[in-house]
């Protein structure tokens, strides 16, 4: 499934030799909206968006994800008690961590990194059809992100920090073997990627987007490592995976330069410069 996700997620990408075009994107789909029918403004278009591609990755990476959800139980192998001596020193840490004012903050920082950025989006682009291209891209890159990561967790099967600490509810269940990789943590990386490699393509930005994401992806983690239901490997390989979905996708669709390559003098010969 993670194969088939990853293959129809670069078959979307646009021919780069494509030429611009001003007629509508989504010709199988008439907007009532007037805003929606107008010609695209080729300064605020910032992403290329093949609906007959994009919707459906975003389709099953959902999907995959709710399964995961529903199905935790019959899917998930269970292999508690187990031993925490086995665990690395790190890991071994978050053993006995259960915050609950860790979990509800985890939990109300995720929400607000989901909704915010669609909400300056719109209150910035009003409602327009460059609107509808950021908001494709940004579900498209957080529904491929939750789909690997729920193939993940089940494939891995590893047990929580709180069912180490022998949590008999979670011992018995699917949902206290979940622990790799941590996905509160991959979902606000992508979600923050995905709005500063917007910002990137849009207006330039290079710096501050990049450190509010850095910052806030972060604290997820740390928040997650708290409450006892991740351990810092599984935040660690959360963060990495969520930022290159977070970055991959909106890459994958850039009508724009997103990666910046030249060839410069160096001494005593050439050399690649890049910026990001």
């Amino acid at each position: 499934m993670v194969t088939v996700l990853i293959a129809a997620l670069l078959a979307s990408v646009p021919q780069l030799d494509a030429p611009k075009r001003s007629e509508s994107l989504l010709p199988a789909m008439d907007a009532p909206d007037a805003a929606l029918d107008a010609p695209l403004d080729p300064s605020r278009s910032v992403y290329r968006v093949r609906w007959g591609i994009d919707l459906p990755v975003s389709a099953v990476g959902g999907a995959v994800g709710l399964a995961r959800l529903l199905l935790t139980d019959q899917l998930v192998r269970k292999s508690c008690p187990c031993d925490p001596s086995t665990l690395n020193a790190l890991d071994r840490s978050a053993v006995g961590n259960h915050s609950s004012v860790a979990g509800v903050v985890g939990d109300v920082t995720l929400i607000t990194v989901l909704v915010v950025p669609p909400l300056l989006d719109l209150i910035d682009l009003g409602p327009s059809r460059e609107l509808l291209e950021d908001l494709m891209v940004y579900a498209e890159a957080l529904a491929v992100d939750t789909g690997v990561e729920a193939a993940t967790v089940v494939a891995v099967a590893r047990p929580r920090p709180i069912t180490y600490a022998g949590n008999a509810n979670l011992i018995a269940h699917g949902e206290g073997y979940v622990s790799f990789y941590a996905g509160h943590v991959s979902t606000a990386f992508a979600a923050l990627a995905v709005t500063s490699a917007t910002l990137r393509l849009r207006y330039g930005e290079h710096v501050w987007p990049w450190i509010v994401t850095l910052l806030v992806g972060a604290s997820v983690g740390v928040d997650r490592v708290l409450y006892g239901w991740h351990f810092p490997t599984d935040a660690i390989a959360g963060g990495v995976a969520g930022l290159a979905f977070g970055i991959g996708v909106p890459w994958l669709h850039a009508r724009g330069s997103f990666v910046n390559v030249h060839v410069v003098p160096s001494q005593g010969g050439l050399a690649l410069a890049g910026g990001f």
